[in-house]
């Protein structure tokens, strides 16, 4: 028998593969890698969004905070139009408990802010939730 020097088709082949093999591993690390640095800025913007929405919320008297119905997806304005939010009101309702400043009835609503992608409005990428307490006689903010 002769020796050979060199590489033979099938070990050029396996290389081949091997490096095809970690090619396509690498591929989709540095994919979901991007994938996951979107969802954290869509996470990151989307919270921001909804904190916004609850402290204009917090600006309303009880009148306007009693206007907030349910609501369809609202886009926001640029330079967050890629977002909307949507308003879900879950219950109104008036206690007889005592306020503690002057044994007044107290008025609860809970708002649901929900952001979301407008190109994927089935789910929010957030929801925040907020109960707005006033002292249903002078309309003073009793708690959040």
């Amino acid at each position: 028998m002769e020796n050979r020097k060199g590489t033979s088709i099938i070990e050029v082949a396996v290389s081949i593969a091997l490096i095809a093999i970690m090619a396509v591993w690498a591929f989709k690390v540095y994919y979901t890698g991007a994938q996951n640095i979107d969802t954290a800025e869509y996470i990151e913007t989307a919270s921001m969004l909804a904190t916004k929405k609850i402290e204009y919320l917090k600006t309303l008297d009880k009148t306007q905070l009693n206007n907030i119905t349910n609501s369809g997806i609202v886009q926001f304005s640029s330079p967050y139009e890629r977002f909307g939010y949507k308003y879900t009101v879950p219950s109104t309702q008036t206690n007889g408990e005592n306020n503690p400043s002057d044994n007044g009835k107290v008025w609860l609503k809970e708002i649901e802010v929900d952001i979301y992608l407008m190109n994927d409005q089935t789910n929010p990428i957030i929801r925040m939730r907020c109960n707005f307490i006033r002292d249903d006689a002078n309309d003073k903010n009793v708690g959040l």
